[in-house]
């Protein structure tokens, strides 16, 4: 089956000659991870320069902080992403999660039952899509498009477009956002955790195996046993749980629901950031940890440019031109590892 494994690694370079600068850089090419690494360092190194608030630790803890919902709800995407499904709901979800759980504050005076709300929304949603994906049939792109156009309609509905504040004032909901431990931001903690988490799930299970071989090639995998329906279905009740989490997490920022929280574009976001970090959009193809980087890399664009005082319409045009020089250095990538293999063989 010609899935491609995370941790499988590309042929040896060639030893002939005249293709030293390539052998050189065939260790770093290999290996998404390093080039990605590479990039956000260039990244980081030029807002550093450019504004010297920039040069402080704090910047890069308040940048895993503000990154948490964005990593968290792109672990349940990659995956998606990897079996050759896509998930564009979770901007909404954000918005609707944020939603139930204030609101559930405000109805039963307790924060516990809020955020256990909150939390259920997402594997209910997930296992809607799944459904309608795995057993209906339908195409994924679609009906999670549909599923983003009508959580939209019913937050607006149910809100008048107005934000839900919690009433009680619970400080302990918005110290999750505003926590830390040690220093480092908890919801850094909370999607670090589950990012380590999601890896292991990832790279060392038999389901993990299977999520690239459905990617990669979905009639052979399902020839050869694994079974796909189940596997793509509890994949979307994943991605909208992690998409629930992120939902809680913005709503605790400031303890209030808003109507219109991820209307900027949030699943685009998590979506380019996951490609921009190598992973295929016809699945089979990535890893966990280069999507994370990738989030990790739009987040220092996006911060550097508020830093230095950017218009929101100039931190868009300059985020595109990040995403298509990254993909651009993808294609260099791939044909330098394909031409690597061709000169092995020959």
């Amino acid at each position: 089956m010609a899935a491609i494994h995370p941790d499988r690694s590309a042929a040896a370079p060639s030893a002939g000659g005249g293709g030293g600068i390539r052998r050189r850089l065939l260790p770093a090419v290999r290996h998404e991870e390093i080039a990605l690494l590479g990039l956000f360092l260039l990244v980081a190194a030029f807002f550093a320069v450019a504004v010297p608030s920039a040069r402080s630790g704090g910047t890069y803890l308040d940048l895993l902080r503000d990154a948490a919902p964005n990593l968290i709800a792109a672990i349940g995407v990659t995956l998606l992403l990897l079996a050759g499904e896509f998930d564009l709901s979770v901007g909404s979800m954000l918005a609707f999660t944020g939603v139930v759980t204030v609101s559930t504050f405000n109805a039963t005076d307790s924060m516990w039952l809020g955020i256990v709300a909150g939390l259920l929304t997402g594997p209910l949603i997930g296992a809607i899509n799944g459904y309608l994906v795995t057993v209906q049939g339908m195409n994924s792109l679609m009906t999670t498009l549909g599923m983003l156009f009508a959580l939209r309609g019913l937050v607006y509905v149910w809100t008048n477009q107005t934000p839900v504040v919690d009433e009680n004032g619970f400080s302990v909901f918005t110290g999750f956002y505003r926590g830390e431990i040690a220093r480092i931001p908890l919801p850094g903690i909370i999607a670090l955790v589950l990012i380590a988490l999601a890896w292991l799930f990832a790279t060392r299970t038999e389901f993990g195996r299977n999520i690239y071989a459905i990617g990669g090639n979905r009639t052979a995998a399902r020839v050869s046993g694994i079974r796909v329906q189940r596997n793509t279905f509890l994949l979307f009740v994943l991605s909208g749980t992690m998409a629930a989490i992120a939902g809680v997490l913005v709503a605790s920022q400031t303890g209030t629901g808003y109507f219109d929280a991820g209307v900027q574009g949030f699943e685009l976001i998590v979506i380019a950031s996951i490609v921009l970090g190598g992973v295929s959009l016809s699945g089979g193809e990535g890893n966990l940890l280069s999507a994370m980087l990738g989030v990790l890399i739009l987040g220092m664009v996006a911060k550097g440019l508020r830093l230095m005082g950017a218009h929101t319409t100039q931190q868009l045009v300059v985020t595109g031109i990040v995403m298509l020089l990254a993909v651009f250095l993808h294609g260099v990538r791939q044909r330098m590892l394909v031409e690597s293999r061709r000169r092995n063989r020959a």
